[in-house]
C-alpha cells in the first residue's frame, strides 16, 4: 500500500496559494473557486461564488466528450481556478488531477476551508 505522505508528495508539483492569498482574489472576475468537498459540506458554506464539483466525479467533469463534461474549463482557458476542500489533502489531489487534465491555471488553498475559516472570523 502506499502511503499516506507518497501519496500527498503531489504538493510540490502543483501551486498552493495561502487563504489570505486567495481572500485577495474572491473579488476577481477572472478567478473561479472551485469546492471539491461533499455536497452536504458545500450546502452549509462554501467561499463567495465557488461551485460545487465533488472529487469522486472530477475526472468526468473534465474529460472531453464525458456525459458530466463542464464546458466552462474549455470555454475558458484563461481564467484561474482556486480549488479547496475541508484541511487541504483532497484540495491538494484535485488540484494535481486538475492539473494532469489540461486545466492550465489551478492552484489549490493549503488548508483549505479550516484555514479560510481563521482568517474570515
Amino acid at each position: 500500500m502506499k502511503k499516506f505522505e507518497d501519496l500527498m508528495s503531489v504538493k510540490s508539483e502543483i501551486k498552493n496559494i495561502s487563504a489570505s492569498e486567495a481572500k485577495d482574489k474572491l473579488n476577481d472576475p477572472n478567478v473561479q473557486f472551485i469546492d471539491v468537498r461533499d455536497k452536504e459540506s458545500f450546502s452549509k458554506g462554501t467561499i463567495g461564488n465557488a461551485i460545487h464539483m465533488d472529487r469522486a466525479f472530477l475526472e468526468f467533469y473534465l474529460a472531453e466528450g464525458s456525459p458530466l463534461e463542464k464546458k466552462f474549463f474549455k470555454e475558458n482557458p484563461d481564467k484561474e481556478y482556486v480549488v479547496f476542500c475541508g484541511v487541504g489533502g483532497q484540495g491538494t489531489l484535485s488540484t494535481k488531477t486538475m492539473q494532469d487534465m489540461g486545466v492550465k491555471n489551478v492552484k489549490n488553498i493549503t488548508g483549505g476551508m479550516t484555514e479560510w475559516k481563521k482568517i474570515t472570523k
